[in-house]
């Protein structure tokens, strides 16, 4: 876990990890918030009674408004990492440079197995499954989710599988700890996202699968001395949602190929937990361990 031990350069002072937390939690909580509440009041961006994000609908305004809170948490890292730290990005991605390669063999991976689950799904509930592409509303989509997407799920890894877990090692180092409470973090901001009213099985089993992709990323992550898996993981899934299979209500609101007329979050557990035992147990070739 040397990637984990970066932080023994730079600025380590206890002071800077709450001073960098507060900066990320401004630029993330605070400053992403602002274009949110002006797309609300300009009536781009509908809210429930108790404050939520109604589903999306297909409007490129609405998802470059909600896709600046996550790119001002991707800033809010950087500015820690950088200003406050010392140190380079990369050294919250792994200990010494960034290996394409296993960004790549998961973006695969993961992909593959997407495209696997959803067709097993269709095959056991062919109702399940509904052809919606639109193609004059999906190219001008498309760009924006493969510009903004990438960072959006580059910026949560840098801060739930980089630079949280970096800075939780420091108080304890200890596997087990790290990978159950990157589920819980990872999951906490995530229950305000509509499915979790919406699926099928109810909201525990839908919470349950955030935790286990906090908590799979995380294992993936000291797995692998670094978090590259993870964000082509992450990457990948978000893709794949953004512009081949999405369903109705989400909070992307972005034209699909597909259209999933039913969140069976039981049936999301046990693809998430196959799907890392995949990848975690992928054998990796010396080229791409490489540091």
């Amino acid at each position: 876990m040397e990637w984990l031990r970066n932080t023994q350069t730079g600025n380590s002072k206890w002071w800077s990890w709450w001073l960098g937390l507060v900066i990320i939690v401004i630029c993330y909580i605070f400053l992403g918030s602002i274009p949110l509440v002006l797309g609300a009041a300009a009536g781009v961006i509908k809210l429930d009674r108790g404050a939520g994000i109604v589903g999306a609908t297909a409007d490129p305004r609405q998802f470059v408004l909600l896709m600046i809170s996550p790119l001002m948490l991707f800033v809010g890292v950087w500015v820690a990492q950088r200003l406050v730290h010392q140190r380079t990005l990369t050294q919250l991605t792994t200990t010494t440079r960034f290996r394409w390669p296993l960004v790549w063999l998961a973006m695969g991976i993961w992909f593959d197995l997407l495209v696997t689950f959803t067709l097993v799904e269709s095959f056991i509930y062919s109702e399940r499954y509904t052809w919606t592409f639109n193609f004059e509303k999906w190219i001008i989509f498309a760009p924006l989710v493969l510009v903004l997407i990438p960072i959006q799920a580059a910026g949560e890894e840098l801060f739930f599988r980089g630079y949280l877990m970096q800075s939780l090692s420091r108080v304890w180092a200890k596997p087990v700890f790290l990978i159950l409470l990157s589920g819980v973090v990872f999951m906490v901001p995530h229950l305000s996202n509509p499915e979790m009213s919406q699926a099928q099985g109810g909201r525990i089993p839908m919470a349950l699968s955030y935790f286990l992709m906090g908590a799979g990323t995380a294992w993936l992550s000291i797995r692998d001395n670094g978090i590259e898996r993870a964000i082509g993981m992450h990457v990948v899934n978000n893709l794949f949602a953004g512009i081949a299979v999405g369903y109705s209500g989400s909070v992307l609101g972005t034209p699909t190929f597909f259209q999933a007329n039913v969140i069976d979050a039981w049936y999301g557990v046990i693809t998430i937990i196959i799907g890392f035992a995949v990848l975690i147990y992928w054998p990796i070739h010396d080229k791409e361990k490489v540091q």
